[in-house]
């Protein structure tokens, strides 16, 4: 049994003494940021951001609330200065709605090298209020027991081959959502279009699921045989061994929704928010998030998805080069509106 010395045992109680004496220290360096994440594994990429900022700096942690919502923008508004939350992955559509409601504070994109190395498509998403991290992509999912010949442009779908076999989603998520521009714009009408689009849908009488989850086990369970999802969503399906394929579909396509980084206005935190998100930014971090089972799309130059997500993520030349989106501020203003046209006309 080792001995204590009385030099040792001094020298304990001073340190205890110096800390005891010195809360405000050990509140500087204990530093928690929240984030609003996705609220599932999807957050691993986060987190592993979180742990490397974490050992930059001593003290720092992070903590991910999973999910952006109403709520939590209500939550922010009504803090006034206080914000529970300091920054947040946000898609695009979802931006504009942030930005109206006067919860966001503009990232400063000097402050966030690696934002040099950003494929130029991407930051015009960000409207000068975030930086691009990664991005989802909307494709067609099919079931391959019911699908034999999956379509290879959106205006495939409207080909008898497919007639009483297609699913959609309403258009409260932003998948639904840009599934009504795309019936437009796979027919050479503007994006915002939507009563076009809404129309062209209703050709088809798809069977309509209430949100991508629920769209994506009408699949599974064969009650439909095809559907537009999420690139990630059909890659997760996929690897757990269920009988789905993934068709890249173009004209408009592939098509790709860009998420960011935002920063909730007064936030204690805008140095540590930038320098996370630079982190994202990172090869390495690049690499990690594209990979399964998280097959975030990369947006920096050069950086490829791996093998097992290319057949999920534009991956030849010519899938970048074709890459496209929705033009969120002409269409996602209007989302009360299209959802209850939605509603009457797809009504059961």
């Amino acid at each position: 049994m080792k001995t204590v010395s009385r030099r040792d045992f001094l020298a304990a109680t001073a340190t205890a003494g110096a800390v005891i004496a010195s809360p405000s220290v050990l509140r500087a360096q204990a530093r928690e940021l929240v984030m609003i994440g996705y609220g599932s594994a999807q957050d691993e990429p986060l987190k592993r951001a979180g742990d490397i900022l974490g050992k930059r700096h001593p003290g720092v942690s992070l903590r991910i609330i999973g999910g952006l919502s109403a709520e939590a923008i209500a939550q922010i508004k009504a803090a006034r200065g206080a914000s529970p939350y300091d920054f947040a992955v946000m898609g695009s559509p979802a931006i504009i709605n942030a930005v109206d409601e006067g919860v966001l504070e503009k990232v400063d994109i000097s402050k966030v090298p690696n934002a040099g190395k950003l494929d130029e498509r991407f930051p015009p998403y960000a409207y000068d209020w975030g930086v691009p991290v990664s991005f989802a992509g909307i494709g067609i999912a099919y079931n391959k027991q019911m699908v034999a010949n999956p379509p290879k442009t959106w205006a495939d779908l409207w080909k008898p081959d497919y007639a009483g076999k297609i699913g959609l989603c309403r258009p409260q998520s932003n998948l639904g959502l840009a599934c009504i521009s795309i019936g437009a714009t796979a027919f050479g009408k503007p994006d915002a279009d939507t009563d076009f689009g809404l129309a062209k849908w209703k050709e088809l009488k798809p069977l309509v699921g209430r949100n991508p989850n629920l769209l994506q086990q009408m699949l599974e369970r064969g009650e439909i045989g095809l559907c537009p999802l999420w690139h990630d969503n059909t890659g997760i399906a996929v690897s757990s061994g269920l009988p789905l394929g993934y068709a890249k579909v173009t004209s408009p396509g592939p098509l790709m929704l860009p998420t960011m980084i935002v920063k909730f206005a007064r936030t204690a935190h805008s140095d540590l928010v930038h320098e996370f998100a630079d982190i994202l930014l990172e090869k390495d971090s690049q690499e990690f998030a594209s990979k399964p089972p998280y097959y975030f799309g990369t947006v920096i130059k050069g950086v490829m998805p791996p093998a097992g997500a290319a057949a999920y993520l534009p991956s030849t030349p010519e899938e970048i080069a074709s890459m496209t989106s929705v033009d969120w501020p002409k269409v996602a203003p209007n989302r009360g509106k299209i959802v209850e046209a939605f509603d009457r006309l797809f009504a059961a």
